[in-house]
């Protein structure tokens, strides 16, 4: 019996572009008008030629989070008639949708199933979003990645993580549109970890508001934060990432390993790689998941 057939789930069953389709639409309002179709037409024809070529399917099945449940890698269209790229996962109590959130800032993605010593793997590529209809897609604006889910989200596979201990980490998030946002993570000796964050009003600096936390993180937090920082292989990690866009985050994180080695990478966007937002993501979510106090005096 192969591995799909012994996979079971919400989804196994789904046979149409119908279901499919109402299976997404009922996760998230926001995907209300959502559409799948087989026939995969779009009005950029550069896409279309993109997906033939590649043998690009509206859906196919999967256990790709390995908990023996079926789930969908979904490519349909949404409000602007573009090409996108979803997943979703049966977790077994709950239905988990996956939304690549990069493809807000590139284009055309292109995603399949493969399978790596029987293991499902995902291959997704995009491109730099063209000026004009009559560009042609370059292949030097393509990036590709190889993913897996793990650490409550989709990274990139790495088939021999490392063991490296880390001695520190450090996370800075400036973000500026309305309002400014500043988030700055330490994870230090001990696990201890400081948290300091500030708002305020661009044009009324006068009305920043400030907090600094400190905490011990807890052992889900350590061994989780710890497994991904050695699974992100940072000799594969440029040191600095940059996209054409106003807005958006721009990310600094230095982590510095017990062997002496150091890695630092700048992210003017917050889209480097798929395990790096993953990280991003874990760390911010500390402030919510961990006992923390005003620093001591």
């Amino acid at each position: 019996m192969t591995v799909l057939a012994q996979a079971q789930g919400k989804l196994a069953k789904l046979n149409s572009d119908a279901a499919v389709q109402q299976v997404v639409r009922s996760l998230d309002a926001y995907y209300k008008n959502f559409k799948v179709d087989s026939r995969l037409r779009f009005e950029d024809k550069r896409v279309q030629k993109i997906y033939q070529r590649e043998k690009i399917k509206a859906w196919e099945k999967a256990d790709v989070d390995g908990n023996g449940l079926i789930d969908l890698l979904i490519t349909g269209t949404h409000y602007d008639d573009e090409s996108k790229v979803i997943c979703v996962l049966d977790m077994g109590d709950s239905l988990v949708l996956e939304d690549f959130g990069r493809q807000f800032y590139r284009y055309c993605p292109v995603a399949r199933i493969i399978h790596q010593d029987a293991q499902p793997l995902i291959t997704y590529a995009d491109y730099d979003k063209p000026i004009l209809i009559t560009q042609p897609l370059e292949k030097e604006g393509r990036q590709e990645f190889l993913l897996t889910y793990r650490f409550g989200g989709l990274v990139e596979y790495n088939s021999a993580p490392a063991s490296a201990r880390i001695d520190s980490l450090l996370y800075t998030s400036d973000f500026a549109y309305h309002e400014v946002e500043e988030i700055a993570i330490g994870i230090g000796p001990q696990d201890n970890v400081t948290y300091h964050s500030c708002e305020y009003p661009v044009l009324d600096e006068t009305k920043k508001q400030c907090e600094n936390l400190t905490a011990k993180l807890n052992s889900r937090a350590q061994q989780q934060l710890s497994e991904l920082v050695n699974y992100l292989q940072p000799d594969k990690l440029k040191r600095t990432y940059r996209i054409g866009h106003n807005h958006v985050p721009y990310i600094v994180l230095r982590i510095k390993y017990a062997d002496g080695r150091r890695l630092q990478v700048d992210d003017n966007g917050g889209i480097a790689s798929f395990g790096l937002t993953r990280l991003y993501t874990l760390l911010e979510s500390l402030r919510k998941t961990q006992n923390w106090e005003p620093p001591k005096k």
